[in-house]
């Protein structure tokens, strides 16, 4: 997905909050570290990733989630066969819809969690190096498909309308390439995040 899909679908998010007249929406911009597991011997390095979610309060301590989940591109470590060196990376986007139950205490602070479906589009992508005198090769695949999310985290409001948050994310992609590869795999991306979420 491109870069200028993101921002247009983040724009039609604002959008969207601008017509529902309530003073019961929120939107959050949370940025994170992430770890990715496919269940196999993969050691991907830390990733980083955007999450933005738009929430529809229709009762004080329960809203209606939907998000836009982007990571960016993770490496794997570099490893060596008898042919030469090689890298896999693997970067994914999800549109999220869920359901975002909270409870605020007395004083300025909140816990909330999240929980929902991901609609995901992963590509993984190898590079190769066959050493000296051979070209470098280079070759990806994507796929689409759907899987889970849940996700716990705290916020401290500075004022009535703008918090910081902290939040934990855990989100599992379903059947990853199967029926495209012999091994198919679950991806799982757990991430620490922090952001800033306004109320209106």
């Amino acid at each position: 997905m491109p870069f200028a899909r993101h921002l247009l679908i983040i724009a039609l998010v604002l959008c969207a909050a601008k017509i529902v007249e309530a003073d019961n929406k929120q939107l959050d911009v949370n940025f994170g570290w992430t770890n990715l597991d496919t269940g196999r011997n993969d050691n991907f390095k830390s990733g980083k990733a955007l999450a933005v979610h738009f929430d529809y309060f229709f009762k004080p301590w329960l809203a209606a989630d939907i998000g836009l989940y982007v990571s960016d591109k993770t490496l794997e470590e570099s490893q060596q066969d008898i042919v030469g060196a090689f890298r896999t990376s693997i970067q994914s986007q999800a549109i999220l819809l869920g359901v975002k139950p909270r409870y605020r205490f007395k004083s300025p602070y909140e816990v909330y969690g999240r929980l929902g479906l991901q609609y995901w589009r992963t590509e993984l992508e190898l590079e190769e190096d066959f050493g000296t005198g051979v070209p470098a090769g280079q070759d990806s695949a994507k796929d689409t498909g759907y899987g889970y999310y849940l996700s716990i985290g705290g916020a401290h409001y500075v004022t009535e309308n703008v918090m910081v948050q902290l939040e934990l994310r855990h989100m599992v992609q379903l059947d990853v390439f199967e029926g495209e590869s012999q091994f198919p795999f679950d991806l799982t991306i757990n991430s620490f995040g922090f952001g800033v979420g306004y109320r209106f």
